[in-house]
């Protein structure tokens, strides 16, 4: 997987995704690449043992580090160089998981909830996950749906009921009916999104499978080491594959966690 000359992103990217908090990068990857990679991916799937969860999928870890050609893609300037150019220099790895679905729906969430009153002090403390599904993926087959800007204060507050699945009716609202951007795919295409924004999937098909990469800025206060400790634990004993790489841009992504962890 070669690297790019040609710009990563264009400033007005870098402004929709730190404004809006997702971004889409259509056809990133060539149809030949995608094929490789779903091969890989199910050889993985089919060997490991991950057991289903308890919400109906299966989320197998440290994904991409036990296959070379995807360890490649971290390090490629399509997707290093989005990150990079997102959380600024020196930022980290916070890990993988292919994810195998059995569920139609997914209440809306954001991955940190920094809705939570003891947990808004980390909310300036950037992370982002790149989805790569391996078929085509619309609003009616399940989809990411996005609530734009929900990664900002107040709204991403403001949006906190509609976690909880005790309240009847959040707004007034199904989950199905609050108003949202799909985030439609067609393989190749890397849907990015911000850690914070909420986010979830209403009518996805048995089976869906994508691959998730997910980064953060380097931690620099105690406050920022134990967010990533409370959503992302594993992240402080990085896969040896990574550890040992003889890609610089892999093994710097990963230097130093163990002693933060």
């Amino acid at each position: 997987m070669a690297a790019t000359t040609e710009p990563v992103l264009a400033p007005a990217e870098v402004s929709l995704f730190h404004t809006f908090g997702f971004l889409m990068r259509p056809q990133l990857l060539t149809s030949n690449e995608m094929a490789a990679i779903t091969v890989s991916a199910d050889a993985l799937w089919d060997v490991d043992n991950t057991p289903e969860s308890d919400i109906g999928d299966r989320r197998v870890g440290h994904f991409v580090e036990r296959i070379p050609m995807l360890s490649a893609l971290v390090a490629d300037d399509r997707i290093y160089g989005v990150a990079e150019k997102l959380l600024g220099p020196d930022f980290v790895w916070v890990g993988s998981e292919g994810n195998e679905t059995y569920y139609s729906n997914l209440h809306w969430h954001p991955d940190r909830k920094y809705y939570r009153p003891d947990e808004v002090h980390h909310m300036d403390f950037p992370q982002l996950k790149m989805m790569i599904y391996l078929e085509r993926v619309t609003e009616d087959t399940g989809c990411m749906r996005v609530l734009p800007g929900s990664h900002h204060l107040p709204l991403h507050q403001e949006l906190g009921p509609q976690e909880d699945l005790r309240a009847e009716k959040p707004f007034g609202l199904e989950g199905i009916e609050v108003p949202f951007t799909a985030m439609e795919t067609e393989p190749g295409d890397v849907a990015v999104f911000d850690h914070r924004l909420w986010h979830g999937m209403f009518g996805g098909h048995y089976g869906r499978r994508y691959i998730a990469l997910k980064f953060a800025a380097r931690p620099r206060r105690i406050e920022d080491v134990q967010t990533l400790k409370q959503y992302a634990a594993a992240m402080f004993d990085p896969h040896e594959n990574f550890l040992n790489s003889s890609n610089p841009r892999l093994r710097g992504m990963v230097a130093g966690l163990k002693d933060l962890g």
